[in-house]
């Protein structure tokens, strides 16, 4: 990392408190010069830096791009001001060579996907990313996918925003959802394996407004565009939380306090066809505990379930 992008960090992790030219100089190893040299050339790649005499150096706002996120997150991050889908972006990367651990983040979605073949509304406003880990990080999808609600809840909860999961994955404030996670496989063309995930991630941050066949039941964290922290130090906080989820053992009782639905009426729909059910609880392989109104008792692996209007 060169002396610009080690400055750069240093006062991205200051999070808006002054740092000065002596703490830059001797936590870095370089010379006052050399610092002063690095914050010209911030300034003049469009860093929005304050630099005051006896006090230092401060950034005043976050840059939403690749460099601040890795910067804030410690992670490989590729930015796109806008893609078609980070889910398809990320796996085009890894067929080309790139390895996992790595995030790909944009701006805009022009044809984001959900679950079940569904399109996911992408507007202004949104968090979209895609965070691409082995295949082994935790022993199944579903392991990877409940895992994923359970840092991106946190993450959420941590802007003092109250949320709560509808199993499988999405974040839900508010009874309307504000944040949608799709995970894919990706099978290695060699040996037929499955080898990475790509854990895609569509957040509406500040978004003011969606479309018509969504604005019913979609909700923004921040609609009036006041976010408590800018994008960026939300995306890497996001990226945190889930890495930190994806490793942490028994993560299934704190999902299972979250899940919204439990002891709720639901229908489950399932290619098949759907059916009247009441929702028990959530094994510890995170399947969906119901009883149908025959009495039957199903653990669903897969599948989706609608909270039923009283």
């Amino acid at each position: 990392m060169n002396t610009k992008d080690l400055v750069y960090e240093t006062l991205l992790k200051a999070d808006g408190a002054f740092v000065s030219g002596q703490e830059l100089a001797e936590g870095l190893g370089i010379t006052r010069a050399a610092v002063w040299k690095a914050v010209r050339a911030l300034m003049d790649s469009g860093v929005a830096l304050e630099a005051v005499r006896h006090h230092g150096y401060r950034i005043v706002a976050d840059s939403y791009d690749g460099a601040t996120i890795s910067a804030l997150s410690g992670m490989d991050v590729v930015f796109l001001d806008e893609v078609a889908s980070t889910n398809d972006e990320a796996r085009r990367l890894v067929s080309s060579g790139r390895k996992a651990p790595f995030v790909v983040v944009a701006g805009r979605q022009s044809g984001g996907k959900g679950r079940r073949g569904r399109s996911f509304a992408s507007p202004d406003g949104g968090i979209y990313m895609s965070i691409v880990v082995p295949s082994t990080v935790s022993g199944s999808i579903e392991s990877i996918t409940t895992r994923t609600a359970l840092g991106v809840a946190r993450a959420v909860e941590s802007l003092g925003v109250e949320c709560a999961i509808k199993w499988v994955n999405d974040i839900y404030v508010d009874s309307r959802k504000a944040v949608g996670i799709l995970c894919e496989g990706v099978m290695s063309m060699e040996d037929h394996a499955l080898h990475e995930v790509v854990i895609g991630i569509g957040v509406n941050y500040t978004t003011p407004s969606f479309p018509d066949d969504v604005s019913s039941i979609a909700t923004s964290l921040f609609a009036d565009g006041n976010a408590p922290v800018s994008p960026a130090r939300y995306a890497a906080r996001q990226i945190h939380e889930v890495m930190k989820a994806l490793e942490e053992p028994g993560y299934i009782d704190e999902y299972r306090r979250r899940c919204l639905v439990l002891g709720l009426d639901v229908d489950v729909i399932t290619p098949s066809g759907t059916r009247r059910a009441r929702a028990l609880d959530v094994d510890d392989h995170a399947h969906l505990v119901v009883r149908y109104e025959d009495g039957s008792v199903e653990h669903l692996s897969s599948g989706e379930v609608s909270i039923r209007k009283a």
